[in-house]
């Protein structure tokens, strides 16, 4: 009904017209505007309902053909919620007892037409505030069960999807769970920021919407993972072909802000019933699959086997371990000599973290930097490794040698510490190593990131003394332009193309490009990865400032590097003398 005009549908169960022209007429003098239809069979009525909503059904007791109660019955399974009102001249008070109990509105004797009008604008109220109780409960439904930034299915309503398809007796399909991780996600929030990541994750969720088949069911979980859900497959092969269809989708480049990303995805898979027939197990077998396909070299998917409860108890291991590692002083560092390339001397160093695990012995930073990351430990862990390298560096020149610089890695998590600028003052302070002896290597990801905030946070460092350097250039969104607006110091050649250098055409020009970038900016030059002689020459020959590599020195414990500083200093001094 449309309240402003009181237009009202009414469906008139009557065979007399005369009595119904009555009941119109007095609506009409209430100031309702009436359209109607009048019906006088079952056959008749349950096409009407059909056909077209109505506002309420008026009914007459007895019709030859149909009685009130006969009548309700067919609207009640036709249309849940129709007002129902009997308006007869002849009915028992027992028959409208038993009418109201089974679910009619009123009963109105056709002499007593004035209480008509007030009974059904009553009826239209309630069906307005049902009509709203239920627009509020399906929006409280999708709330609860759907993500609202993919419009997925969240995990709740996964848990539900899988207990329906598993609680019927009936049911003896197979399906398979597929967990699905994007691999680069954490890289891009890390380097572009949360907004751009939940660009990438819209985008994400329709593809994948777009690749699985309709009657497949597929749910955001968690941060970047996403479950799929495929009934009727328990072959591998098919599975495969599933995965690859994942795969093709997200593999395809996105286009976000006016920037590529490259996101990719591993998948693993768990198959029910064979697997296991509670969610809980099929989803931790799921996850197994996927960490072997993450740490299978050049795999993206893998289907659960045995052997992977081995390499997640192992991982869920190393994740434990590493709460503790801290505290019972299991990290060292190792220190690599960065070269002045002119004259080959040792003039900083590049602090790199060790875990020296008890029981596994030497554990490299490959294997436990990103669970340092994924767990939020880096940051204490990487205030430990910048505090113990400037009071590494400081004993060194306590002790008498030459000053070098002392160069420490910052993740994308460090650098958003609101706290770091401070946490470096308060280091240099009770370290007592002046600023210009460290130096901070930041990657590209980070760099690229030009906001205000950003050249801030860069701008204060520079202006405590401290450098700042870019770590392996050339790997990630290279620019001359936001080269030229960062505050920085230095690049630093990423080893990939310094493996290049002589032997391959590309890998030296790409070399000889950005030490020439780097000097047009007035920047200094270092290569990392230097393992032989002719990669040494050929940086020297096109004036790389500096180097590092194998070719020069592995990591090193510190007391080892301070001999090295020792007799660098000694052959410096007995160049001097010579040339005396």
């Amino acid at each position: 009904m449309n309240a402003t005009e009181k237009m009202l549908e009414v469906l008139a169960v009557e065979d007399s017209e005369d009595d119904f022209e009555l009941i119109r007429h007095k609506l009409v003098e209430d100031g309702f505007t009436v359209t109607h239809e009048r019906v006088e069979t079952a056959e008749a009525l349950t096409a009407a309902l059909q056909r077209k909503p109505w506002d309420v059904v008026i009914c007459d007791h007895n019709l030859p053909a149909l009685d009130s109660l006969s009548a309700l019955n067919i609207v009640q399974k036709t249309v849940e919620g129709m007002p129902f009102i009997i308006v007869s001249g002849l009915i028992s008070d027992e028959v409208a007892v038993v009418a109201m109990r089974r679910g009619a509105r009123d009963f109105i004797r056709k002499d007593n037409l004035s209480r008509l009008a007030p009974a059904i604008e009553r009826e239209l109220r309630q069906a307005e505030v049902h009509i709203k109780l239920e627009q509020v409960l399906e929006n409280l439904f999708h709330v609860s069960n759907f993500d609202s930034l993919t419009g997925l299915p969240n995990c709740e309503y996964l848990f539900a999807h899988f207990k329906a398809m598993t609680s019927r007796e009936e049911y003896a399909h197979p399906f398979a769970v597929f967990l699905i991780d994007l691999d680069r996600f954490r890289k891009i929030t890390n380097a572009l920021g949360v907004l751009t990541g939940d660009k990438v994750l819209f985008e994400a969720a329709g593809r994948l919407r777009t690749a699985l088949g309709a009657g497949d069911f597929i749910a955001r979980f968690g941060n970047d993972r996403f479950v799929a859900v495929v009934p009727h497959l328990k072959q591998e092969a098919r599975a495969r072909d599933v995965a690859s269809a994942i795969h093709q989708c997200l593999n395809e480049v996105f286009q976000v802000d006016g920037q590529e990303l490259f996101v990719k995805a591993s998948v693993g898979v768990s198959f029910y019933p064979e697997n296991g027939q509670e969610w809980s197990e099929l989803f931790r077998k799921a996850e197994s699959a996927l960490y072997g396909a993450k740490a299978e070299l050049g795999s993206s998917y893998q289907a659960y086997s045995p052997e992977m409860d081995i390499l997640g108890k192992e991982r869920l291991a190393m994740e434990t371990a590493l709460y503790r590692a801290l505290e019972k002083k299991q990290f060292v560092l190792h220190y690599q000599p960065q070269i002045d390339l002119p004259s080959d001397r040792i003039v900083g160093a590049e602090a790199l973290i060790r875990w020296q695990h008890p029981e596994l012995g030497m554990i490299s930073p490959g294997e436990f930097i990103p669970l340092l990351e994924e767990t939020g430990l880096i940051v204490a862990v990487g205030e430990w490794v910048l505090r113990t390298a400037c009071t590494q560096n400081q004993q060194w020149q306590n002790a008498g040698l030459p000053p070098i610089r002392i160069a420490v890695n910052l993740s994308a998590v460090q650098f958003r510490q609101s706290c770091l600028t401070q946490t470096i003052r308060e280091v240099l302070k009770e370290t007592g190593l002046a600023p210009e002896y460290l130096e901070l290597e930041i990657t590209e990801n980070i760099a690229i990131h030009t906001e205000k905030k950003v050249i801030d946070v860069l701008d204060e460092l520079r202006t405590i003394g401290i450098q700042i350097a870019i770590d392996d250039f050339g790997t990630g969104y290279s620019s001359l332009g936001y080269l030229k607006r960062l505050p920085i110091d230095k690049l630093k050649i990423d080893q990939s193309f310094v493996r290049g250098c002589k032997d391959d055409i590309n890998g030296g020009g790409i070399v000889m490009a950005i030490i020439g970038m780097g000097h047009s900016l007035k920047l200094k030059v270092i290569a990392e990865g230097v393992e032989t002689l002719i990669q040494a020459d050929f940086l020297k020959l096109h004036g790389c400032d500096e180097a590092q590599g194998y070719y020069y020195g592995k990591p090193m414990e510190g007391r080892d590097l301070a001999l090295l500083i020792e007799r660098s200093a000694a052959s410096a001094r007995a160049d001097r003398v010579s040339c005396v």
